[in-house]
């Protein structure tokens, strides 16, 4: 059965991040849901750049960080009960130039604007994203919140199928007063709000913390994870999504 919602997400972690409590609602109404995940190739062979290797070490997984990270993704999708895809694309912190410099040497132009080598990547995406993106599903995806390229790269490449798109806040810099990129303006839709209740919520905030080597990042622990949370849905009142403006409401 094909499913009926689609979630895009930038890397192996961010739609359950942005979207747990809403996934958590959908499948427990009965809807099949697919995570797509477009940063989780491998990276290529030789030397890491010292930002990679830096994250690599705060991941705690120098040698199979990008396994370890899909093997967590597969984990926190199970856990909510939902199928997982990888897009083989390796993350920005990966990506070189020919000479084999990175193309993102450093954590201000992770959330600057797109390097140029990578500007065809969004029309080869989107052919990549229209072959496992059914046309009868609802497709999610990032608003890009926070800035960070492979976030942009992800709406921009989500835009080019010329499909209707429930646009997800990206958290958790969206709790944390992250902006889009330079040049993103708020798309058209209508602001909708799915109120979560309590089951779905700590669904939410368990599979977050599935993320093992993300945890360092974010959070210190479980109960500072839900105090944001908790917050987050508070300000909102419920979990935010930008539907299109001719299929309003969340499906």
């Amino acid at each position: 059965m094909p499913p009926s919602a689609i979630y895009l997400s930038p890397h192996l972690d961010d739609a359950v991040y942005s979207c747990g409590g809403l996934i958590a609602r959908q499948v427990g109404q009965g809807a099949s849901v697919t995570v797509v995940t477009v940063c989780a190739g491998d990276p290529p062979p030789g030397l890491r750049s010292p930002l990679a290797r830096e994250l690599e070490v705060r991941w705690g997984s120098a040698e199979q960080a990008v396994e370890q990270r899909r093997q967590e993704d597969l984990e926190a999708c199970a856990l909510l009960g939902v199928a997982a895809v990888h897009i083989g694309l390796p993350d920005a912190i990966y990506r070189l130039q020919e000479d084999g410099h990175p193309l993102y040497p450093d954590e201000n132009s992770l959330f600057g604007g797109l390097h140029p080598v990578d500007e065809p990547l969004i029309e080869l995406l989107a052919g990549a994203l229209d072959e496992v993106a059914s046309d009868s599903a609802q497709l999610y995806a990032p608003l890009g919140i926070g800035g960070h390229v492979d976030h942009q790269l992800v709406r921009r490449a989500a835009e080019a199928l010329d499909r209707p798109l429930w646009r997800y806040h990206d958290f958790p810099y969206s709790a944390r007063q992250g902006q889009p990129a330079a040049g993103f303006g708020r798309p058209g839709g209508l602001a909708s709000v799915l109120p979560l209740d309590e089951a779905e919520q700590d669904a939410w905030a368990s599979a977050i913390w599935t993320y093992r080597s993300q945890r360092s990042t974010f959070w210190q622990n479980p109960a500072q994870l839900q105090r944001e949370l908790e917050a987050y849905l508070a300000e909102h009142s419920g979990v935010p999504i930008l539907a299109p403006s001719d299929r309003p409401g969340i499906p």
